[in-house]
């Protein structure tokens, strides 16, 4: 009997025939199913998530179009010709290959990725259009050299994505692209070569841009960046809200568009990114634009939008990009709804002119990571809460009004801030110490505020991660702490200007510092540099100038593995010889030792070790160059560019200079080289120098003429204060400053010179020119600031024509024989500073147009034919910034008028500080000079402060009273109305003039008695009244005491001391009335007198000085600091009697 077999499921007898029956279909029903699930299970993501089958090999004509591509490629960079070894004719399956993508059912390729793989020269597109069932194409960051994009794009009829961005193909875009009807995302952005004058680029002409979209309605993302897009107005908004409903990307970042937006964009609802940077929407931004609900990106930098930023912004929630950078019109306070962008990440709004406190609110961004408001006008106090943002890793507020302190911050060992740019603020108070504490800091700059007290020393982590720091410009005073020396990972430290003090040193610095430039230069640091600080192992950059540094420059270690590149050491006191290592550094670049106090001998032949040297300057110290060592072979020196050995008590010229090829600035002033200059000198102003410096030495002739009919190079030659003898060297064509100053030239000059238009100053002055000067000369350059050509024997008319924009700021005829009127043209020279045409023989009335020249510091029309009144009825008497006003020796006549005084207002101004008054020209500057006539001296200025004022209306035929206002001139120095017939009482408001040091008002008919209020004048060193009709009691005390009997002849009416006649009744108020806190000792007197005495023996001093020292230049550059020191508001008076 059979078993019966029982179903476990149902526990029945399991049906054996049924089973067998259906047996065979089962099994093949297994087969199938496992088949198909193997070819599944073999399905692997191979590129970027695309499925590659390898069921199907691509079909054998992609392979051989695929092939025939790759034959045509160029790689620019070698590196990148092993990143397509896998199209190999011996792999047939082209699917396998990198960068391609096949469809996993028919082995089609259906993506082909070859971007940033660096292929060079044009790509044989033919073959690539065959590839129709190619759906995503790029081929961006490549090199197709110009190429244009090709027609044929429109076979590739199943293309959705397309991108050829940063390819530098140029030219318009075809009509064809617009075919593709099947595009998702078209990006032909950054395909612009800018060279030179020239630029190529994408153009979209012809199609514009409206015929290009209007069959893309299928496009999601459109990137057309620099594409230069030709359309009318403001419709290209129009074109693409019309044509692209669905689009969310779209970037026409400089593409030359004009605004306003159109009002149809409002119907792109689906943007989520919108970039229109770089166009001229010039409009504000619309309102609409906080429709855009989905928007998580918005950049309008540069696009010369103005208003306000509007609200409707801060409505858009999903907003992470923020950028309207580079929008000056833009202003206004940044509104506090800001803070509703919960998820804004980047906030860029630098370069625009938002104004006013910045918004609490602002705390409220937890994450934004990158905050930049550089360059506004934002004001007031930086809230610490800025600093504790959580995601924060870039803070940008450079460049703005921000004051105050900065206060102490939390959570500083879990902040994320790398970067903090403080800079170009009104910052001031301590640096927080939180902020040494922040551990991720690469870069923080506080340069350019108010900041004082110290740097305090850093413990542990702080500034663990920091490679740059920046605290130049500061009031920073104290030591520098020798921790921040040793900070691991710091490259720059720049210190510059502020007021640290002490000694360099001792550092913590390992063997391991990284540090590369350290910049001390300009603070009050003394001692000695530790020979160390040379040694630190990745320095490159060492400036210490200007400051107080002293002693002897030790030897160091290991000079010839230093990196050292720039050393900057002048303007200190060091001394003693220059060390041997120095001369050991093979990558020194850059070597400045001057002013200092550097003593022995320097040979420059020990210089060509250093074959990296491009600048040496060891100007202005004690020892003496040479170069005996030095011998004809080219390759012996290296090849400097800049070279500056100025008061080095050379001789001859150097011959390092015969083996150079590519000087570019030489400055040998202040020498004692004699003979000629040499002809080989030339060869460098021909091609590469520009700077040459010759001046105050003892040269008395030229080995040959300038080149100055060939190309050249040389902008500036100073060849000052030497015994040059002949006619006129023409000036090199490319002359901005020429000056032939204090030499023998003579002879006439040539009308030529007036060719020469980048002329910015033109110095004869001082020679022994004669003959009429060329007239051309009112002008000869669009560019012309100074024409000097005093001091010669130049006769015949005044210049008379100047031109109509003309740009002289400095006009010193002085000295000559010229003849006529003063031309009416002048007056076109709006930026005039100095006119001095003093001592010659022009004849005319005063010149009343004179007075619009705003910005006149210094007139001096004194020993002339001048005549007439200089009242005009209609005078508006300006002169705002004048300080020399010098009509003397002439004859000139009328009554002064007050209110001519009253309208002098620099004269009324008391100067805490002042300035020469010169002219820079980058390298190079122009100090003007006057003669004057002060304290019964003729003296020479050759550094005028603008805080010294004169008057002088001496020798004339003014008449009646001295006007009261002349006392409101309170910063007068030098005042002489002296021989002239003014009458009436000296004016008791001449006691406010507290700055004046000389009064002649000799040779009058002024009466009365003298005022007491003179006695206040404390700087009053000159005083002559006499040959007047004064009478009474003379004013004792303070300052007159001081004073002889010449001070006072020929007034019969006075009497007391120090003349001999005694008072027989003293009135009461003949002197100042004696206050009763006033001391019976009079101590301003006792003060007074010590001032005197200390001026003789310190005029003594610099006398003896002046004949020891090397060169008037030398005694002048210590002149120059002692007054500067000492008496800040007065000028630097180089005296000369006659």
């Amino acid at each position: 009997m059979d078993r019966l077999q029982l179903s476990p499921l149902t526990n029945k007898a399991f049906p054996f025939p049924i089973f067998f029956s259906i047996l065979p279909s089962f099994v093949s029903f297994l087969l199938f199913s496992s088949l198909l699930f193997s070819s599944s299970f073999v399905l692997a993501s191979v590129n970027d998530g695309e499925v590659l089958s390898i069921q199907h090999q691509c079909i054998e004509h992609h392979f051989s179009a695929l092939l025939h591509l790759k034959q045509g490629f160029i790689f620019s960079d070698d590196y990148n010709t092993t990143r397509l070894s896998s199209w190999n004719p011996d792999n047939r399956d082209c699917c396998s290959w990198e960068g391609i993508t096949c469809d996993g059912a028919t082995g089609h390729v259906t993506s082909l990725d070859l971007s940033e793989l660096h292929i060079y020269g044009r790509i044989d597109f033919v073959s690539l259009f065959h590839l129709q069932s190619l759906q995503k194409l790029n081929l961006a960051y490549n090199d197709f050299d110009g190429s244009p994009i090709p027609s044929g794009f429109e076979q590739l009829t199943s293309l959705t994505h397309l991108n050829l961005s940063s390819s530098k193909i140029y030219g318009q875009i075809p009509l064809e692209i617009s075919r593709m009807t099947t595009l998702v995302s078209l990006d032909l952005s950054y395909n612009t070569n800018y060279n030179g004058l020239n630029s190529n680029t994408l153009k979209l002409e012809n199609p514009n841009i409206g015929e290009l979209v209007q069959n893309l309605s299928s496009l999601r993302e459109l990137h057309l960046d620099n594409v230069k897009i030709s359309v009318e107005g403001n419709e290209w908004g129009l074109a693409l809200s019309s044509a692209l409903p669905h689009l969310g990307k779209l970037s026409l970042r400089n593409c030359g568009l004009s605004g306003p937006i159109h009002p149809s964009f409002s119907r792109l609802h689906s943007l989520f990114e919108l970039d229109l940077s770089g166009n001229t929407l010039s409009s504000a931004i619309p309102n609409f634009i906080g429709n855009f609900s989905d928007l998580t990106s918005l950049s309008l930098s540069g696009c010369g939008l103005h208003g306000k930023l509007p609200e409707s912004i801060c409505r858009l929630p999903n907003l992470q990009t923020l950028d309207v950078s580079f929008n000056s019109l833009l202003n206004g306070p940044l509104p506090s709804s800001l803070a509703n962008l919960s998820n804004l990440i980047y906030l860029d709004i630098k370069l625009n002119g938002f104004s006013g406190p910045l918004p609490s609110s602002l705390a409220n961004l937890n994450q934004l990571a990158y905050l930049d408001l550089s360059s506004n006008g934002f004001s007031g106090p930086i809230s610490s809460s800025l600093f504790s943002l959580p995601s924060l890793q870039e803070l940008h507020l450079w460049g703005n009004q921000f004051s105050g302190e900065l206060g102490e911050f939390q959570n500083t060992s879990s902040s994320l801030l790398e970067i903090i740019h403080l800079y170009d603020n009104k910052l001031e108070g301590h640096i927080p110490s939180s902020i040494f504490q922040l551990t991720m800091v690469t870069e923080l700059r506080l340069y350019n505020n108010s900041f004082n007290g110290t740097i305090p020393s850093l413990n542990g982590n702080a500034l663990h991660n920091c490679m740059e720091l920046d605290f130049s410009n500061n009031l920073l005073s104290g030591t520098i702490p020798s921790s921040l020396f040793s900070l691991p990972s710091l490259q720059v430290l720049y210190l510059r200007d502020n007021q640290l003090s002490g000694q360099l040193g001792p550092f913590q610095y390992t063997s391991s510092s990284v540090l590369q430039i350290i910049d001390l230069s300009n603070n009050s640091l003394s001692g000695t540099i530790p020979s160390s600080l040379f040694s630190l192992p990745s320095l490159k950059r060492l400036y210490l100038q200007e400051n107080q540094l002293s002693g002897q420059l030790g030897e160091f270690r290991n000079p010839s593995s230093s990196l050292l590149d720039n050393i900057i050491l002048d303007k200190n006191k060091l001394e003693g010889p220059v060390p041997m290592s120095i001369f050991l550094l093979t990558k020194l670049q850059f070597l400045s030792l001057s002013s200092n106090n550097f003593s022995g001998d320097v040979d420059l032949g020990l210089f060509q070790s250093l074959r990296n040297l491009l600048s040496l300057d060891l100007s202005d110290n004690n020892f003496s160059v040479h170069d005996d060592r030095s011998n004809s072979s080219s390759m012996s020196y290296p090849q400097i560019q800049y070279l500056s050995l100025r008061s080095c008590n050379i001789t001859k010229f150097p011959n390092i200079l015969r083996n150079q090829e590519s000087m570019s600035s030489i400055d040998l002033s202040n020498n004692n080289i004699n003979g000629e200059i040499p002809k080989w000198l030339w060869k460098f102003a021909k091609y590469t120098l520009f700077y040459l410096n010759l001046s105050h030495n003892a040269l008395e002739g030229l080995e040959q003429q300038f080149p100055y009919n060939s190309s050249n190079s040389l902008q500036y030659l100073d060849l000052s204060f030497n015994k040059l003898k002949g006619s006129i060297p023409i000036p090199l064509i490319s002359s901005v400053f020429f000056s032939l100053s204090s030499n023998h030239f003579s002879g006439e000059v040539p009308s030529l010179i007036c060719n020469y238009t980048f002329l910015q100053v033109l110095d004869l002055s001082h020679n022994y020119f004669n003959g009429f000067i060329p007239p051309c000369l009112g002008q000869i350059s669009d560019a012309l600031i100074v024409l000097n050509l005093g001091g010669n024997a130049f006769h015949g008319p005044l210049l008379q024509t100047f031109k109509e924009e003309c740009t002289l700021k400095t006009l010193d005829l002085n000295g000559n024989q010229l003849e006529g009127q003063v031309p009416s043209s002048l007056a076109r020279c709006k930026k005039l500073e100095v006119l001095n045409l003093g001592n010659n023989q022009i004849h005319d009335n005063f010149p009343f147009w004179i007075e619009n020249l705003s910005q006149l510091h210094i007139l001096i029309l004194g020993s002339n034919k001048f005549h007439g009144t200089i009242e005009h009825p209609q005078a508006n008497h300006t002169f705002p910034l004048l300080q020399i006003f010098d009509l003397s020796d002439n004859s000139f006549t009328g009554k002064l008028s007050s209110n001519m005084f009253r309208s002098w207002k620099a004269m009324m101004k008391t100067k805490s500080q002042s300035q020469f008054l010169s002219k820079t020209f980058g390298k190079g500057y122009y100090q003007d000079k006057v003669i004057i006539v002060s304290k019964g001296l003729r003296m020479e200025l050759v550094k005028i402060l603008t805080a010294f004022t004169v008057v002088d209306l001496s020798n004339n035929q003014f008449h009646g009273d001295i006007p009261e206002s002349v006392g409101n001139l309170s910063s007068l120095v030098v005042l002489n109305m002296s021989y002239n017939h003014f009458t009436g009482q000296i004016p008791a408001s001449l006691g406010n003039i507290k700055a004046l040091e000389s009064l002649d008002l000799s040779h009058n008919s002024v009466s009365g008695e003298i005022p007491w209020q003179l006695t206040k004048l404390n700087f009053l060193a000159v005083l002559d009244l006499s040959q007047n009709l004064l009478a009474g009691s003379i004013p004792q005390g303070q300052q007159f005491n001081t004073f002889t009997d010449k001070s006072f002849l020929g007034n019969s009416g006075l009497c007391g001391i120090p003349l001999l006649k005694k008072c027989e009744h003293v009135e009461a108020h003949a002197s100042p009335p004696l206050a009763q806190s006033e001391s019976k000792y009079d101590w301003r007197s006792m003060w007074i007198g010590f001032g005197v005495g200390y001026g003789v023996g310190m005029g003594i001093l610099f006398w003896t000085l002046a004949l020891r020292m090397n060169g008037m230049r030398e005694f002048t550059i210590f002149i120059d600091k002692m007054l500067m020191l000492i008496f800040p508001c007065e000028a630097f008076i180089l005296m000369h009697r006659y």
